[in-house]
């Protein structure tokens, strides 16, 4: 029943973004409306929801009143917006495009659905590269639904603001508190978001290049990413016994990420990785982020591309700016990337207009920029840093081994005039920022995560990709290698994607002593406790919402946070003694866990913490509360 009111609560949200794009434009298909609709509506839900758990908690009074405000502002909206802008009619007219859709959500569903799930030995996760990054986002996710952790605090380092976006996982921690299932909590919203980007990179390439094929051929080229590193494939394949069949359901490795591909006599990484399995999955917050960036760029483009009067222009104007003024607790990366975007794209088509987008953005961002900051990030930003993760290689070759095909097709289109008009050339070029500056600075402590900037430059260079490709189904020899293009830009995603689906990358995450574990810590302590762990990733700890004293240094040291002396302190409390009892006061924690994972990696004294009142003892793992 709960997992069917979080899907009515997500329908009404879609409804109130769908409504919103009549406000703003006239003229729209029902899907690009729909797809506009259902992330800007989800992220008018996660935000309404949190300001009002701030006011009051995250509980049903809350979410009631959330859902109340929505439903009025619905009621509201659907009279004010002229029913010819947001009429349903023409919704299955074109039959191809149904089909397109109903393909894309039958690969998303599979996709998605295999984000959590549960057997007889606890719970699992794919693809592989989930495996680390979702007991994070559980930690988060767990702290807001059951931890009480308004304002927020760091889940995973006790004491510390919680300075990462989280918008994304506090709307599953709504939906959570629903009483949802954790599985329909992650799919609804996973689901929903992706296929909605789906239809916002068509919008966006439709409105860019005019080419209805070309606007079919962006998402295909966007989420199916990749290099050259398809040519290791066939190297596995030749030693293959068994045939490709049987080496497509369990592929030894991934071709865009964590390999190597040799070129000539020099070894180049493969880091440019596939947009499904090692971003939109793992990293949960480009699924709001990058749609928001889509409807941007077209909205920008509405109001710049010409045509659109000084009235529309401004309303443009001011849309974007307030999409991207939302963006900082979504995806700070992503309001990065618009506003240093915005900026050039502001002295490129001069107009006092631009303050129509600069004001709310800057207005909605300024509070968000306050709580973010102030972080231990600081001291490592925008360091030189020269060809992202190109390592020893030398650059030119790392991109052309990484996104070779893909930066030839970007090449052709901006310097082939019969392509492409001069202004969306000249339209794209502050997009390029997207790209040099992650290939010249830091944007985070660790380098591999400047993708998080460089996926935005890929966004919005696949219009033009896109539109090469389309201009190719003109003549037999161009046919083919436009056909053998979009084969070499897809194979090697298509192949991660194909392994992210298989047996392969099913992993188990917690297994079923773990899950009873946590819900007894859940049900045994308060929800603000401090509890004390071994520094794992999947510690029983994130599934309870109670904060860590300290959690996974690998999530730790992506985030900024300077946590060697607490690694140290760590240690020393599970050696026990007189000096283990002053850490435990000075710090406030209240349980230690003393399970598999502390007993293999810390040699707890167990007879010292024996002295302490056992609130847990179940499984191999003991808990002891600490606490004065």
């Amino acid at each position: 029943m709960a997992d069917l009111i979080i899907l009515l609560i997500a329908l009404l949200a879609i409804a109130h973004g769908y409504l919103l794009t009549g406000l703003v434009v006239e003229r729209a298909s029902f899907p690009a409306r729909l797809a506009a609709g259902a992330v800007v509506g989800l992220a008018l839900l996660a935000w309404l929801g949190l300001l009002a758990a701030l006011a009051g908690g995250l509980n049903r009074a809350t979410i009631a009143a959330t859902v109340a405000l929505l439903a009025a502002g619905t009621l509201a909206l659907a009279r004010a917006v002229p029913r010819d802008r947001v009429s349903l009619s023409g919704l299955f007219a074109d039959r191809w495009g149904v089909a397109y859709y109903a393909a894309w959500a039958l690969l998303l569903t599979w996709l998605f659905g295999r984000v959590m799930s549960f057997d007889a030995g606890g719970m699992r996760t794919a693809p592989a590269n989930n495996y680390g990054d979702l007991p994070f986002h559980l930690s988060v996710i767990t702290s807001f639904a059951f931890g009480e952790n308004l304002p927020p605090e760091s889940p995973i380092f006790a004491g510390m603001k919680f300075t990462y976006p989280f918008l994304v996982d506090f709307l599953t921690a709504f939906f959570a508190r629903v009483g949802a299932g954790w599985p329909a909590a992650f799919f609804v919203e996973n689901l929903t978001l992706a296929l909605a980007l789906v239809g916002l990179v068509e919008v966006m390439t439709r409105r860019l290049t005019g080419d209805r094929l070309a606007a079919r051929l962006a998402p295909v080229i966007f989420f199916f990413n990749g290099g050259f590193g398809f040519l290791n494939f066939f190297g596995d394949l030749s030693q293959a016994p068994a045939g490709w069949l049987r080496l497509l359901t369990g592929l030894p490795g991934t071709y865009t990420i964590n390999a190597e591909l040799m070129l000539g006599a020099t070894v180049v990484p493969l880091r440019w990785g596939n947009i499904f399995t090692t971003l939109l999955i793992p990293q949960r917050s480009l699924l709001f982020g990058l749609p928001f960036a889509a409807l941007i760029v077209t909205l920008w483009w509405m109001a710049l591309g010409g045509g659109a009067g000084a009235r529309e222009r401004r309303r443009y104007l001011l849309a974007a700016g307030a999409l991207a003024g939302l963006l900082p607790m979504l995806h700070a990366h992503g309001f990065l990337a618009v506003m240093l975007a915005g900026g050039a794209m502001a002295l490129l088509f001069w107009s006092r207009d631009w303050a129509a987008f600069f004001l709310p953005a800057m207005t909605l961002a300024a509070p968000q920029a306050l709580w973010l900051s102030g972080t231990q990030v600081r001291g490592r930003l925008f360091e030189p840093h020269w060809g992202w993760e190109a390592d020893d290689a030398p650059v030119l070759l790392f991109w052309a081994a990484n996104a070779g095909v893909f930066i030839l097709l970007l090449a052709i289109a901006l310097l082939g005039r019969s392509l492409i008009p001069a202004r969306l050339r000249r339209f794209y070029l502050p997009f390029a920022l997207w790209f040099v500056v992650p290939n010249l600075v830091l944007l985070a402590p660790w380098a591999w995560d400047n993708i998080k900037m460089l996926v935005y430059w890929h966004l919005a260079s696949c219009p033009l990709a896109a539109a090469v490709l389309a201009a190719c189904r003109r003549g037999g020899a161009r046919r083919a290698a436009g056909a053998l293009a979009l084969v070499a830009l897809t194979l090697a995603g298509a192949l991660d994607v194909v392994r992210a689906l298989s047996p392969v990358e099913n992993l188990a995450l917690y297994d079923a002593a773990d899950l009873r574990v946590a819900t007894l810590l859940r049900e045994r302590t308060p929800p603000r406790a401090i509890i004390l762990h071994a520094p794992i990733h999947n510690s029983v700890v994130t599934l309870t919402g109670r904060q860590s004293f300290m959690g996974y240094p690998g999530h730790l040291w992506t985030h900024g946070i300077d946590y060697e002396g607490r690694e140290a302190e760590v240690t020393e409390i599970y050696r026990g003694g007189p000096r283990a009892a002053e850490l435990l006061r000075r710090h406030g924690v209240d349980y230690v866990v003393i399970g598999p994972s502390e007993r293999a990696r810390l040699a707890p004294d167990e007879a010292f913490f024996a002295r302490y009142p056992l609130i847990v003892d179940e499984a191999g793992y003991r808990v002891y509360g600490v606490g004065n």
